[in-house]
């Protein structure tokens, strides 16, 4: 009897225990995370093609000496953005400063003979023809002919020994973003030293792509309408990587005479400004190109749409449920994207909590006017 009694108090003690632990684990359990959605609206969408785009700089310099001499200053620092005018390299100026001081001394010479060649043939011209041979009078005129050309000689290299003095000191022709220095301070350069740093030009910017055949005809005639309206209907668009859009709208500023035969495509340049610098010469990017035609397509907001290995997608709410969608992304619109396929008018998506959110979460979904 005492046995039974045991097992039916161990029995109620494991239910108790069972009831216990469930009730606080569901005490626990945190409140679902709350979301704000926003119901998907068809909108009319200018379809873009795509390419992809190489960032080209618009000038480049090679900064390279002139003249030989030790590096006596380097007054930049790698990789800044440089100035038109800013002063970049010193040579050692020493010895072209004494040379343009010598031949500066030999100008003044050959201005004195000039002057003395030039006095006396002005004095055999006023005394009497008859006291005076032909040959002497030639002889003077030669003379002063002979130290004008000495004069004109000795200002040419007084002019070319302070070019070379100007070459000690190499300032940028360009304004725009200066790479590494080849040589530092210390350093003997001369012209075949070749190139000490390049410059490249970063605001505005060009960005090259190729678009086939098939697409010419309609670019040729987007820049008719826009040379006879003075509308821009080509109005590229550049993806970064990261897939962020790019500020700027570009301008087609070049399509090539001829389709390469290799490839098929001919070569179009757009121009883009660059203020902020977020281009880089060499940087590959994605242009897009609309059309002429729109058409009705799902928009969502850029910031709502979520990239993982299998590519874009949105958390949609479907019963409460927080569940991710594929979707395939069209045209940049600003802030929003083009959805080409995944998503339907009248659609749920969250825009806003969602980094609180994990795919097949219960979620509490707040009105649209609430605060989060």
């Amino acid at each position: 009897m005492s046995q039974k009694r045991l097992m039916k108090n161990l029995f109620y003690f494991f239910m108790i225990s069972t009831l216990f632990f469930y009730s606080t684990v569901f005490a626990q359990q945190p409140p679902a995370p709350q979301v704000r959605v926003m119901t998907i609206e068809e909108q009319n969408v200018v379809p873009a093609d795509e390419y992809v785009g190489h960032v080209e700089a618009i000038q480049s310099v090679e900064l390279r000496a002139r003249v030989e001499g030790f590096l006596e200053e380097v007054s930049f620092t790698e990789g800044d953005y440089v100035q038109e005018g800013q002063v970049l390299y010193r040579i050692e100026p020493d010895g072209y400063k004494a040379r343009v001081a010598m031949e500066k001394a030999r100008v003044a010479q050959a201005e004195a003979e000039l002057a003395r060649a030039q006095s006396h043939l002005k004095r055999m011209r006023t005394v009497n023809p008859q006291s005076i041979s032909a040959l002497d009078l030639d002889n003077a005129v030669a003379a002063e002919l002979a130290a004008t050309a000495n004069l004109a000689a000795a200002r040419a290299t007084l002019e070319n020994s302070e070019l070379n003095l100007a070459y000690t000191t190499i300032s940028a022709p360009i304004a725009g973003r200066i790479g590494r220095t080849e040589y530092t301070r210390g350093n003997l350069v001369n012209p075949a030293s070749g190139v000490l740093a390049t410059i490249v030009q970063t605001h505005p910017v060009r960005v090259a792509y190729a678009i086939s055949e098939n697409d010419f005809n309609a670019v040729k005639k987007a820049l008719r309408e826009m040379d006879t309206h003075g509308e821009k209907q080509l109005s590229p668009r550049l993806i970064l990587p990261g897939n962020e859009l790019f500020p700027e709208t570009g301008q087609v500023v070049f399509v090539d005479n001829r389709v390469d035969t290799a490839t098929g495509t001919i070569t179009v340049r757009a121009r883009f400004d660059n203020a902020d610098r977020l281009l880089l010469p060499g940087q590959y990017v994605t242009v897009q190109v609309r059309s002429a035609d729109p058409k009705l397509m799902p928009v969502v907001p850029q910031s709502a749409v979520l990239v993982n290995q299998e590519g874009r997608y949105v958390l949609t709410v479907k019963d409460g449920i927080a569940t991710p969608q594929p979707i395939v992304t069209g045209t940049a619109l600003d802030r929003m994207w083009a959805v080409e396929s995944g998503l339907e008018a009248g659609d749920q998506i969250i825009v806003s909590g969602i980094q609180k959110v994990q795919p097949g979460q219960p979620v509490t979904v707040l009105p649209a006017n609430s605060e989060n």
